[in-house]
């Protein structure tokens, strides 16, 4: 199984491009706000109970797909705000790695960044709020400014691309060409 997972700050394109990449590899995409919606209905977000739910079902999610003998599976990760204040973020990534490795898979971490103006920009647009997207400029820029959001993972290697220079398609495209190169 192939483990692509999308990373990167609020507004950075990770669900476009998963939705994009999905319609040419034929992976499903769990993108984060699925689990967040659900997590979020039982627990208020960033309690400890809310990481914990976010976590296991994250965790349990791969599972039920590896044991399909699905090729692959694209998920997106809010990297630095995924557990509170991004403390566990390294942990929860690992434990996926971990989980793909043991089946004798592979995963690829995907870094998407823009300019910060752009971020901002379309962190107000109208298809966020479908999965309750952080809609706030005022709180994007104070968590650009607090948190490890627009860092990459320290662990492994992180194919970077900048989706305000490239399309949602085009991104998509260079993920799939370095796939196969990979």
């Amino acid at each position: 199984m192939l483990l692509i997972i999308l990373y990167g700050p609020p507004a950075s394109g990770k669900q476009t491009v998963g939705k994009a990449l999905s319609e040419l590899t034929g992976f499903p995409l769990l993108h984060n706000h699925l689990i967040a919606d659900l997590a979020s209905s039982i627990f208020e977000y960033g309690t400890e109970e809310y990481v914990s739910l976010s976590k296991d079902l994250r965790i349990r999610a791969l599972k039920a797909a590896i044991e399909s003998d699905k090729p692959g599976i694209i998920m997106t990760f809010a990297y630095g705000l995924e557990t509170k204040e991004g403390k566990d973020d390294d942990k929860i990534l690992r434990h996926l790695q971990a989980l793909v490795k043991r089946s004798k898979g592979k995963v690829i971490f995907i870094q998407l960044i823009s300019e910060r103006n752009t971020l901002v920009a379309r962190v107000s647009s109208k298809s966020r709020k479908v999965h309750n997207k952080l809609t706030s400029k005022k709180i994007l820029k104070h968590l650009l400014e607090k948190y490890r959001i627009e860092n990459p993972i320290h662990f492994a290697y992180s194919l970077t691309i900048r989706t305000d220079e490239l399309s949602p398609l085009q991104s998509a495209k260079k993920i799939l060409s370095y796939i196969k190169q990979h």
